[in-house]
């Protein structure tokens, strides 16, 4: 694979959907979607585009361990041994992947679906889905005029 992030790729794609339902699998009654179906990509291009080198580099280091292994790619492997794959690296390197697993979670727990799944509402959680003016710093003007109201930690 080239390290430029192709999500058009469809095995990088692959990858990336096998990945997402790692984390957070569809239930077994399809009341809940799984991560790869819930616009993770997107999400990540548009909101947190700096994690996408990295999460090239960590695509390519689960094929690359794969192919040395079993001899197939990542998105070829049986789930047991995704999982096992999976383990053994972070087990040697706890940080892989974590970024993927938090911009997975604030993407999937914005989405639709998810929410009314949960039994919530599918819009935004507060105050009620009031737009808030993006950037207006003033809204803050009272809290700093009240001044320091807590003592500095030791």
């Amino acid at each position: 694979m080239s390290k430029d992030f192709d999500i058009a790729d469809p095995g990088l794609r692959a990858m990336l959907d096998i990945v997402l339902n790692m984390i957070v699998p569809p239930s077994a009654d399809a009341r809940m979607p799984g991560a790869a179906e819930v616009g993770v990509p997107a999400y990540l291009a548009a909101e947190a585009p700096d994690a996408l080198p990295v999460l090239r580099q960590e695509l390519d280091e689960l094929d690359r361990r794969s192919h040395e292994r079993w001899a197939r790619g990542f998105a070829e492997l049986e789930e047991v041994e995704r999982k096992t794959l999976v383990g053994e690296i972070r087990a040697q390197a706890p940080s892989f992947m974590n970024r993927l697993a938090m911009e997975t979670m604030a993407c999937y727990y914005q989405h639709d679906r998810v929410l009314a799944g949960l039994g919530r509402e599918a819009r935004p959680p507060y105050p009620k889905g009031y737009q808030v003016a993006s950037g207006d710093l003033s809204l803050l003007d009272p809290v700093r005029a009240r001044g320091k109201i807590y003592r500095d930690a030791p």
